[in-house]
């Protein structure tokens, strides 16, 4: 039997008023029971978990009216669909707050010098801030995994598609865990793009603190079915939802060519933000030395195996150099196939 309530109860456990309680329940976003005998308000856990969602809403600056259709549309989840929903909104949130901090700080900078407006240097701030936020909102999983997800290890093993880009799939987890490992106690590691887990599974069995983001809820609930002590949340590349130099290691494969060249030069501003001072940075992914060494490679292949390389985004190993150059890291690569490398950065 799931346990009940009263009102200074709940009241006691947000720190808010009963005031504030009973407002809520005016504005239909609560709706406790009536004890019979006495007619007093009973609050059943769905009640405070709806209630904890309303004031996270709340906190955030979402309308009464926005609170109720985000509720309507809740109404047949489960409990962690609920946390997830928050986790995603809050991070999102966080994120764009983050951006905009950024701007502010530079400009107030600016001003500081110069009192004056100085619109040439001010408005780009602006613009470049508003860019920022519009790619971590513009990016959209068009590949649809979460259908993917129950049916993936066994596709990898398959390979169907005309490039054979799954051909060195073991070798490049071994590859970039090979890489990756450093030694020490408590180290702490994350696995971007997780999927199914394939590749979090060779830390945990080595007793590395590793936790895995994916922004398919599908294929984290794979990964955490195979490997139940792996910590798994969602996320993506471009808003990473953890805080800055928490990891020591950062890995991902066949993950990194799902986003555009804008987007992978916002990805490593984020995983540099999340790594610490001395961490290293290690990716599988498919990848070309530069530009000429596609057009060598396009010149060699079929139709179908061209249209296949344009369905993605291959990186290019020189761009990504200068890139990370620019936070005064480092890039090594080991080429394992013609469309897959492993690139190293400290």
């Amino acid at each position: 039997m799931s346990k009940k309530y009263n009102i200074k109860e709940v009241a006691k456990l947000f720190n808010i008023t009963t005031n504030k309680i009973r407002y809520y329940e005016k504005q239909e976003l609560i709706n406790p029971i009536r004890d019979e005998e006495n007619d007093y308000r009973i609050y059943r856990e769905k009640d405070i978990m709806q209630l904890q969602a309303v004031l996270l809403y709340r906190s955030i600056g979402l309308s009464i009216k926005t609170i109720k259709e985000i509720i309507k549309s809740n109404d047949s989840i489960d409990y962690l669909e609920h946390f997830n929903r928050q986790w995603i909104m809050v991070n999102d949130e966080i994120h764009r707050l983050n951006t905009i901090r950024e701007s502010l700080e530079k400009i107030i900078d600016i001003l500081y010098e110069d009192e004056k407006m100085n619109s040439d240097k001010i408005f780009p701030i602006i613009e470049k801030g508003n860019k920022v936020a519009s790619i971590r909102e513009g990016w959209k999983d068009k590949w649809n995994f979460n259908s993917w997800a129950d049916s993936y290890d066994e596709d990898v093993k398959v390979d169907r598609g005309a490039l054979k880009i799954y051909e060195n799939y073991n070798k490049v987890l071994n590859k970039v865990y090979e890489k990756s490992t450093i030694a020490g106690d408590g180290i702490s590691v994350l696995d971007i793009g997780v999927g199914t887990g394939n590749l979090a599974k060779k830390f945990l069995e080595n007793n590395y603190r590793v936790v895995g983001i994916d922004q398919s809820r599908e294929m984290l609930r794979v990964a955490k079915h195979k490997y139940p002590n792996l910590k798994v949340r969602l996320g993506e590349f471009l808003k990473i939802p953890f805080n800055d130099k928490v990891f020591d290691i950062i890995v991902s494969t066949y993950a990194f060519h799902h986003l555009n060249s804008e987007e992978k030069s916002l990805a490593i501003k984020e995983m540099i933000r999340v790594l610490k001072d001395n961490g290293k940075i290690v990716i599988g992914d498919l990848m070309f030395k530069n530009r000429i060494e596609e057009d060598g490679i396009l010149k060699e292949l079929t139709e179908a195996q061209v249209d296949e390389i344009k369905d993605e985004y291959y990186s290019y190993i020189d761009e990504l150099e200068s890139e990370f150059m620019k936070y005064n890291k480092k890039l090594n690569y080991e080429k394992i196939d013609r469309f897959i490398s492993v690139i190293e950065v400290n």
